[in-house]
C-alpha cells in the first residue's frame, strides 16, 4: 500500500492558505493537489498555522491513505514562529 507521506514536497508541508475553508471559520484550511502518480491529494491544516498537517490520498483504484504530511510533526516553536510570520 502506498503512503501519502512518500509524495515529494519541495518545501515540507503544503501551504493551504490559497485553498478552501472546510470548517466554516473563514480561514482556508484545505487544498487539493495531484501527485505525479495520478493520485488526488487533499491536504488539511488542523492547527490553523496555514500548513497542512494531514494528507488524504485518493488513488485511481478507489483506495485511500491518510497520513501526516511530514515524518515529524512541527514543534511548538515551529508553529509559533510560523504564526508570528503570518500575523506580521
Amino acid at each position: 500500500m502506498r503512503d501519502p507521506r512518500a509524495v515529494p514536497d519541495d518545501d515540507g508541508c503544503p501551504d493551504v492558505t490559497g485553498g478552501f475553508d472546510t470548517d466554516g471559520d473563514g480561514t482556508p484550511d484545505s487544498l487539493f493537489t495531484d501527485a505525479p502518480s495520478g493520485d488526488l491529494l487533499l491536504h488539511t491544516d488542523l492547527d490553523a498555522d496555514g500548513l497542512a498537517d494531514r494528507t488524504l490520498a485518493l488513488h485511481a483504484d478507489g483506495s485511500t491513505d491518510v497520513g501526516p504530511c511530514a515524518e515529524e510533526p512541527p514543534t511548538v516553536v515551529d508553529v509559533l514562529t510560523r504564526l508570528l510570520r503570518w500575523w506580521s
